[in-house]
């Protein structure tokens, strides 16, 4: 049996987590890659080899050196490399692929400059790096907060690579003091947190996204440092016993990674990038509950929380509807102001600002006016000023003006309903709304081609109190809507892709599917590994040939039957089934 059919073999017996846990390891992107096949040989190629073999540890390198001389290594050993899938069993021996041992073999031993003694700038003191990691740990929870608020509020389509358009990234720096490139890392941590999630081409929120705002700081930071420890990988955290305070993350790496420098964005890349914003490291040094947050975390609280800016209840509101909170806020209070706040800056002391349309989304979201005012008052410990009474009271009078429910009938996807003739006139006339194609079938009604959801958030771009309702007549909140889309769709891609993966695993062996057949045949060329053809004679029965394809075009199949010598020419229709040999 071939290596990539061993391979192919082995993805096809691990269960969708081992899956997962695979392509998170190997850094795999999902690209274009369409069943077992396509991934197999993208796990077997020499990129993905080069890539994988600087997240190797000293004991890992040792486990494939003895490998590829044929000697056997410790079942814990072989595991933690099949788990990785750069070793299997042939007829019991252990073995690593060829292509793996290539790529090692073209590797220098070393290739860092040496360090000379002297040479390295003089540590900051422990209680320094504790300082600045609880800051930093701080603004990165407080920067994945606004990020989910964000969502709630603005429509964001997925484009390009990046999967976050420019506009939305700039909303999300602004709000953050932050340049561009900070909000980019957000949004990406976002996602591999599973805050944030693709659906039908839109960043929605997930399940986990709602649980995290009701979380304390210690809770956010033990989501992050669980992700950490997945990252890590059962072999570094089992080495962390031997990692001290304040030592350098980055020197730790290079010690049990001998060939981390060989490899460009390489997982080790990941662990430092993420140590940094997790507030695990500050400058590479680590803090001093590093190891104590990663592992078992029973007394990070303890560790973490003198490090942490004190949380604070109380806020100032001023007459121009601006609200400072001079330090954090309980989770309890600014989940509830950011209901009907919008941000103007985020950090240790934030800044807000009331407005129409967030008073409106807080009434959507069930609030009443009564009880906005209530929470505003108890923060604030005063009266609250007149301005801000007035606009509560002009929001509560204009909520429900403006209706947007879907169509069932017809081109159209939705219906903008109000009894106010003249706001459906201006918002007819609106250049602004001109890509919508806004028709006026009556004077109660604008319909529109695009769904609710669409017309909704472009309404709200433009200053209009718009609502949303359901099929009975009840407002839909934003946060009920990011309820559940997850029930609509699992949101990871893999999940998807795994499922996918499955189902063409079906059909691969089938007869008349030439699409599969092709690309079965088209990797066999390319990998120069043999095929192992089911084929349908005239008198009924079927053979099994073992081909080396050469080629295929106009419905027929080329390659050479080395038991028997021979070229052979097939036709896809008598193929009833194919797999690598």
């Amino acid at each position: 049996m071939s290596e990539l059919r061993q391979l192919v073999e082995a993805l096809r017996g691990l269960s969708d987590d081992d899956l997962r846990a695979l392509v998170a390891a190997r850094l795999i992107p999902i690209g274009n890659i369409e069943d077992f096949y396509s991934l197999a040989e993208i796990l077997n190629s020499p990129k993905s080899y080069s890539s994988v073999i600087g997240s190797l540890s000293r004991s890992q390198l040792a486990s494939l050196s003895a490998l590829s001389v044929g000697e056997k290594i410790g079942s814990a050993e072989f595991e933690s490399l099949l788990r990785l899938q750069l070793v299997y069993q042939d007829a019991g021996r252990q073995k690593a692929y060829e292509q793996l041992l290539e790529q090692l073999k073209s590797n220098k031993a070393f290739t860092r400059s040496l360090r000379i003694i002297g040479e390295q700038p003089i540590p900051p003191s422990q209680t320094e790096i504790d300082r600045n990691c609880g800051l930093v740990a701080f603004e990165t929870m407080q920067s994945l907060t606004e990020l989910i608020f964000d969502l709630e509020k603005h429509l964001i389509r997925e484009v390009g690579k990046s999967g976050v358009g420019l506009p939305d990234v700039k909303r999300l720096a602004n709000a953050l003091g932050k340049p561009n490139d900070f909000a980019k890392n957000i949004f990406s941590l976002a996602s591999r947190l599973e805050l944030m999630a693709l659906n039908n081409g839109r960043h929605l929120l997930t399940a986990e996204a709602l649980e995290w705002l009701e979380l304390d700081q210690l809770g956010r930071m033990q989501i992050l440092y669980r992700s950490f420890a997945e990252l890590l990988g059962a072999e570094l955290l089992g080495e962390l016993k031997a990692f001290k305070s304040g030592q350098s993350l980055k020197l730790w790496l290079e010690e049990q990674f001998p060939l981390a420098e060989n490899t460009v964005g390489s997982r080790i890349g990941m662990i430092l990038r993420s140590a940094e914003s997790f507030g695990l490291t500050f400058e590479g040094h680590s803090a001093s509950w590093f190891a104590e947050g990663i592992t078992s975390g029973k007394t990070l609280g303890k560790l973490l929380s003198p490090h942490l800016p004190a949380v604070q209840d109380r806020i100032i509101l001023q007459a121009d509807l601006s609200i400072i909170a001079p330090g954090p806020l309980p989770t309890k209070t600014e989940s509830l102001l950011r209901r009907f706040a919008n941000t103007e800056n985020i950090g240790l002391a934030s800044s807000y600002r009331l407005s129409a349309l967030s008073v409106c989304h807080g009434l959507e979201t069930g609030l009443s006016t009564e009880e906005i005012s209530k929470i505003l008052s108890d923060a604030f410990g005063a009266k609250l000023p007149q301005p801000v009474e007035y606009l509560l009271a002009e929001v509560n009078n204009r909520f429900g003006r403006l209706v947007i429910v879907e169509a069932k009938l017809g081109e159209s996807r939705s219906f903008i309903q109000s009894s106010d003739n003249v706001l459906l006139t201006e918002i007819g006339n609106d250049p602004r709304l001109r890509p919508f194609s806004l028709i006026r079938p009556s004077n109660e009604k604008l319909s529109c081609r695009f769904e609710p959801s669409v017309v909704y958030f472009g309404l709200r771009e433009c200053g209009y109190l718009a609502i949303r309702h359901d099929e009975n007549g009840k407002v839909i909140s934003p946060i009920e809507a990011s309820e559940t889309a997850k029930a609509q769709n699992a949101f990871n891609k893999w999940d998807e892709r795994i499922a996918k993966f499955r189902e063409a695993d079906l059909s691969s062996s089938k007869a008349g599917n030439d699409e599969v057949m092709t690309r079965q045949v088209q990797m066999a060329i390319r990998n120069k590994a043999k095929l192992s053809i089911t084929v349908n004679r005239p008198d009924g029965t079927q053979i099994v040939i073992e081909l080396e394809p050469s080629g295929i075009a106009n419905g027929r199949l080329r390659g050479l039957d080395r038991k028997a010598q021979v070229e052979r020419t097939l036709p896809l229709t008598t193929i009833a089934a194919i797999s690598l040999a």
